[in-house]
């Protein structure tokens, strides 16, 4: 059993909203979320708990000020008051990440650079990205500056991988505008290729400043293997994977499956998931499209395209009418809906139940210590 722990800055930060309760309290308060939600749908299996509920988050973010001194101080943004907590540490964060962040801040003492201040437009670092990947082990930093203007940088980098041998990439980009935690639209790499890998369910993926992957890799896999396997795919079917991102869960699934075919609005997240097909050597039975997913479903929808099995995996808005709509004309015999927030996983069932029967709700602690919770919910369609 994992040894419970306490955050000394839980009430200044309020990222971890339920670190006031024990671990299994936390799941328990879950637990009865999703129900509350989602209990009207079918019984809610038992949450999914973490292995090891600390130190899971394999991106970690930090914002670089001035305090009143002048002394340089790193840690967790906060919207409201657009303000940071200053923290070296946080027990959610991969610790290989915070001793980055924290070189970071000693480093630019020593090279005598100061954090941009969007009061006075001057200084430099806005805020650091760290991705990492928990199978391989690659390292990638980004830099994000509230200006181009990057003093030694070459002299700054050759540093900071020296200091911090296990960094594989570095990248520089900047954010001019009001929003903090943005990524600019161009990138300038500075070390390695600019972008990682990692391994997932056995699959490589590459993973860029700006890719969408799931923080928590232990149980993403579980919740991938679970998802798949709710779909109860067969070698014949025709898998659509909605929401597909950079096309972790259908290239996963491409193993159990006829065909493959992959719906993303994100251009980037396209490209990525093209690249990651070819990284694992797959040409022939997996394709990812370009568009909006509820549009895709109406043209399918009108052509008479068939699916055996849809996953989709939708952000938190939840899916839209036009899709939702759709997917019940092209009427799949299977469809299996993961959400990382019940509340509209909720509401959008209301449509899918008019032709559909609920087979199994089952919550994953993705994110310990926190409110969020992700739920699978897979269905499978009433006779007509």
């Amino acid at each position: 059993m994992t040894q419970e722990r306490k955050c000394p800055v839980a009430k200044k930060c309020s990222g971890c909203q339920l670190s006031n309760m024990t671990y299994d309290q936390q799941l328990e308060w879950k637990q009865k979320d999703v129900e509350k939600l989602l209990g009207q749908y079918g019984t809610v299996s038992t949450i999914i708990r973490a292995d090891d509920p600390y130190n899971y988050r394999n991106k970690v973010q930090a914002v670089f000020r001035s305090d009143r001194s002048g002394k340089i101080i790193s840690g967790v943004y906060q919207s409201s008051r657009n303000g940071i907590v200053g923290i070296d540490s946080c027990m959610l964060d991969d610790e290989r990440a915070d001793r980055i962040i924290t070189g970071i801040k000693e480093l630019m003492r020593s090279f005598k650079l100061k954090p941009y201040d969007e009061g006075t437009e001057r200084g430099f670092l806005r805020h650091v990205l760290i991705r990492i990947g928990k199978i391989s082990g690659e390292v990638l930093v980004t830099l994000v500056g509230g200006t181009p203007i990057f003093p030694k940088k070459q002299s700054f980098v050759n540093a900071l991988v020296k200091r911090f041998p296990e960094i594989t990439t570095v990248t520089f980009t900047v954010n001019r505008t009001p929003e903090m935690l943005m990524l600019g639209d161009n990138e300038e790499i500075l070390f390695g290729e600019g972008y990682i890998t990692d391994e997932l369910c056995q699959k490589k993926f590459r993973i860029s400043s700006k890719s969408f992957y799931q923080i928590n890799h232990a149980q993403t896999e579980k919740l991938y293997r679970y998802a798949i396997k709710a779909a109860q795919l067969e070698k014949s079917d025709i898998l659509l994977d909605a929401y597909s991102g950079i096309g972790t869960i259908g290239i996963i699934a491409s193993d159990y499956v006829k065909q493959v075919q992959g719906i993303e609005y994100n251009a980037a997240a396209v490209r990525d998931a093209v690249r990651n097909c070819q990284m694992n050597g797959l040409t022939r039975n997996i394709a990812f499209n370009k568009g909006d997913a509820g549009e895709f479903l109406q043209k399918k929808a009108k052509l008479g395209t068939q699916y055996d099995a849809v996953i989709m995996d939708p952000a938190r808005a939840g899916a839209d009418g036009k899709f939702l709509n759709a997917l019940v004309k092209v009427a799949p015999k299977r469809i299996v809906y993961i959400s990382c927030n019940p509340a509209s996983q909720a509401r959008d069932l209301k449509t899918l139940v008019k032709r559909y029967k609920v087979e199994s709700i089952q919550p994953f602690d993705m994110f310990p210590h926190t409110r969020h919770v992700e739920c699978v919910v897979s269905m499978s369609r009433e006779k007509a």
